[in-house]
C-alpha cells in the first residue's frame, strides 16, 4: 500500500476507487490514521524543531555558498557598486567628474554607482497534507526540504540587504517582517508554528498581505486547484509583484514508479485508489505529469517567472542557485 499523494487523485481523475475500501471512519481519522510515508504537521514540526540548530546552519551554510554579493538593481544611484560610466551633461559639478576616465578621450565621463534600494521579498511555505509525503523513509519530506529552502533563501537575502516579510494564510496572520541578528531563527520558529496548525487542505496566502511592487517566493509542491492559482497570480500582477513558484516534488510524483496492482489511500481526504502499474500506465500517467507541468509553467511565467523545480532526491544547492540567478534577472529568465 502506498500513500495517494494529491497529484495522483488530481491528474488521473477517473483512476479506479478499490472496491469495498470506504474512507477512514472517523474514530479512526480521529485516532491519527494516516497512509505509509505520510506525517502529522505536529510530528513534523516536532520533529524539525529537534533538529533546528543543524537545519539553521545548513542553511546558512547554503547562503554562504549562493549570495556572494548584492544582486544587481540595474539602474543608478545611491550604492556602493560601480555601474556604468556616462557623458557629462552640461552644469554637472567638476566633483562629479572621473579624471581618470575623461583623460582618455575628449570627452568627460560620469561615474556612476548601482542603486541600492532594498527590495521587499514575501516568503511564503506550503504546509498541505501533499507536502508532507514522502515515497520513500530516505527521503526528507516535501515540507521538510522547503522549510529548509526557504530558510535558506532567507539567508542569503538578508545578507543582500532585503527586507523580507514571512507570509501567513489567515487573516489574522499579519507578515512578520524580519530583521536583526536573529532574524533567521526567528523565521524558522515562525514556519514551525504555522506548521503545526497547517491544514490538511492546499492553500495560498492572502494576496492583501503582498506590497506592491515587491517580490513574492512561494515554496510548494504546484498542487494547487488551477482556477484557484490563476486566480492568486493574476491579482498579484495587478499589483506589479513578481511571483517566484519553488515546486518542490517527490521523485515517485514524476515517474509513478510503481508496478502491479498497488492500492493508493488518501492523504488530502483523497478516496482510495487501486491501480495496476504497468509500462502503458506509466507513459499515459508520463503525459499527463507534462501537460500539468506545461499549464503551471505558462501560469507562472505569464505573470513572473517560470517555476524552480526542486526534487526531493536531489541537494538543495542547485535550487538555491537557480532561484538566485532568476533574482539577479528581476525575476525574469
Amino acid at each position: 500500500m502506498a500513500a495517494l499523494p494529491s497529484f495522483l487523485s488530481r491528474l488521473i481523475p477517473n483512476a479506479a476507487r478499490t472496491p469495498g475500501a470506504p474512507r477512514p471512519a472517523p474514530e479512526a481519522a480521529e485516532a491519527g490514521f494516516l497512509p505509509r510515508n505520510a506525517i502529522t504537521a505536529t510530528a513534523l514540526a516536532d520533529d524539525l524543531a529537534g533538529r533546528l540548530p543543524a537545519l539553521l546552519v545548513a542553511a546558512e551554510r547554503l547562503a554562504r555558498t549562493v549570495g556572494q554579493g548584492s544582486h544587481a538593481r540595474r539602474k543608478a544611484g545611491q550604492g556602493d557598486e560601480f555601474w556604468q560610466y556616462r557623458p557629462a551633461t552640461q552644469g554637472e559639478p567638476a566633483s562629479a567628474i572621473d579624471w581618470r576616465q575623461s583623460a582618455r578621450g575628449d570627452r568627460a565621463f560620469v561615474r556612476e554607482r548601482e542603486a541600492q534600494t532594498p527590495h521587499i521579498i514575501c516568503i511564503w511555505c506550503d504546509n498541505s497534507a501533499s507536502m508532507r509525503w514522502h515515497s520513500d523513509p530516505a527521503l526528507p519530506p516535501k515540507a521538510e526540504r522547503a522549510f529548509l529552502l526557504a530558510l535558506a533563501s532567507a539567508a542569503m537575502l538578508l545578507r543582500q540587504g532585503e527586507r523580507i516579510r514571512l507570509l501567513g494564510t489567515t487573516p489574522t496572520t499579519p507578515p512578520l517582517r524580519l530583521h536583526g541578528h536573529h532574524a533567521l531563527e526567528q523565521m524558522a520558529h515562525a514556519l514551525l508554528a504555522a506548521l503545526r496548525h497547517a491544514p490538511d487542505a492546499p492553500d495560498l496566502p492572502l494576496t492583501t498581505a503582498i506590497p506592491a511592487r515587491s517580490r513574492v517566493l512561494l515554496f510548494g509542491d504546484g498542487l494547487y486547484p488551477p482556477a484557484q492559482l490563476e486566480t492568486f497570480l493574476r491579482q498579484l500582477a495587478m499589483c506589479q509583484a513578481t511571483t517566484t513558484l519553488v515546486e518542490i516534488l517527490d521523485p515517485a510524483e514524476t515517474t509513478l514508479p510503481y508496478t502491479g496492482p498497488t492500492r493508493f489511500t488518501g492523504v488530502e481526504e483523497d478516496m482510495a485508489r487501486l491501480l495496476h502499474g504497468s509500462p502503458t500506465l506509466q507513459q499515459d500517467y508520463a503525459l499527463v505529469w507534462q501537460r500539468h507541468q506545461a499549464r503551471l509553467r505558462t501560469l507562472c511565467a505569464a505573470v513572473g517567472s517560470p517555476p524552480v523545480m526542486h526534487m526531493t532526491d536531489q541537494p538543495p544547492l542547485a535550487a538555491l542557485m537557480a532561484l538566485h540567478t532568476l533574482l539577479e534577472a528581476g525575476g525574469r529568465p
